[in-house]
């Protein structure tokens, strides 16, 4: 799992270049972000939401991850608050389903049986990398312009 893979982003460099001389490096950042959230949403959030069972109540989105990178996301699931406080959060359920559980029994020696476990969002996510790579290589160069017109049209309201 600690093996490091690298993607080869063609054009995005050459683009980020011209915007960088031709635009204030405020309004670059925030339209990197916006096309960042994107190919997130796009690639990875919409199919974890269809791959998650609506059973357990988790919201599936995007985060930001101020700690690592100031203009970072991370996708996945986001878990949601608590309804009482003796209840467990959703968040565990997921994990429960993800790596299942060992036979588990009672103090008395019960028989509480064991979770088998399903996968489900990690192969999504590893799967989806290409595609998130495919995007960049792709539209991201589209992605900008359209954001770009978007952001016009409200400064020339």
């Amino acid at each position: 799992m600690n093996e490091k893979i690298s993607y080869t982003l063609v054009g995005t460099k050459e683009i980020l270049d011209v915007l960088d001389k031709e635009l204030d490096p405020k309004i670059l950042r925030g339209l990197i972000k916006s096309t960042n959230r994107k190919a997130l949403h796009v690639n990875i959030v919409k199919p974890l939401r269809s791959a998650v069972p609506s059973s357990l109540k988790l919201g599936i989105g995007i985060v930001a991850d101020k700690e690592h990178k100031p203009d970072g996301f991370y996708a996945g699931a986001i878990n949601a608050k608590r309804k009482l406080p003796n209840e467990p959060p959703p968040g565990i359920l997921l994990r429960f389903l993800e790596f299942g559980t060992k036979v588990r029994t009672t103090k008395s020696g019960a028989n509480r049986g064991a979770i088998t476990p399903r996968p489900v969002i990690g192969p999504k996510i590893l799967g989806s990398t290409g595609d998130v790579v495919n995007f960049f290589n792709k539209d991201f160069g589209q992605t900008l312009v359209e954001l770009m017109q978007r952001k016009l049209k409200r400064i020339n309201k």
